[in-house]
Order: C-alpha cells, then structure tokens, then sequence
C-alpha cells in the first residue's frame, strides 16, 4: 500500500472483491460516521482520557481500514498507540494531523462518489 495515497483503490477494491457499488456504499456510511468518530477522538483529547482516546481512535482506525487511505489509517494508529502511553501532549499534534487526513479522505471520496472509479 502507497503510504503516500490520500485512497488505495486497487486495495479498496481488493477488500470488497471488486465490487465498486459495495466500496461506494461503505465510503458513504464513511462519511457519515467518521466525523463522529474523529469528534469522540477529539473529545476524548479535551478530556485527557487515555482510555478514551485509545478507544476513539481504535474505532476510527477500523472504519479507515475498509477505506484504504494510508495516511489517515497511520494517524488512528499514531494516536491509539499515544493513547496508550499516555502522551497526549504529542496526541494533540497527530489530531490536527488527524482531522487534515479525514478531510483529504473526505474529499477524495466526494469525488469518487460524484464521478465514479476512473477507468
């Protein structure tokens, strides 16, 4: 996987056996449901909550998973790992990192959605 990549689509697409309408209906349950997940990771950051953080982020990495984009996967997992040793001061940072992959990820899906899998 390009770690690189905002979206891995030959992964992506790989993890649901090729069907592109399943990738597209999970990429729209993805946008619904990430900001939440990206809103409990920053909350549970506010509250210097460990325990909370590592939960938050744990559940946002198994959403990107199914997305395949490298670089937010790599954040979720930054901050799980900071979560549970206790480095928020540094977890802080990776969440702004965090949000400005969800929103790269967001967009690339947008587009993908609005125009379809290029050919």
């Amino acid at each position: 996987m390009d770690k690189t990549a905002v979206l891995d689509l030959p992964e992506a697409l790989n993890l649901v056996d090729g069907d592109q309408d399943l990738f597209l209906t999970l990429a729209e349950l993805f946008l619904q449901e990430s900001p939440k997940e990206a809103a409990a990771v920053r909350a549970a950051l506010g509250r210097e909550d460990c325990a909370g953080l590592v939960a938050a982020a744990h559940k946002l990495k198994g959403s990107v998973i199914q997305m395949s984009a490298p670089r937010l996967f790599e954040c979720a997992k930054r901050l799980e790992e900071l979560g549970r040793q206790g480095e928020l001061a540094e977890a802080s940072s990776v969440g702004v990192d965090l949000d400005a992959c969800l929103a790269e990820v967001h967009g690339a899906l947008r587009e993908l959605i609005a125009k379809g899998f290029p050919s």
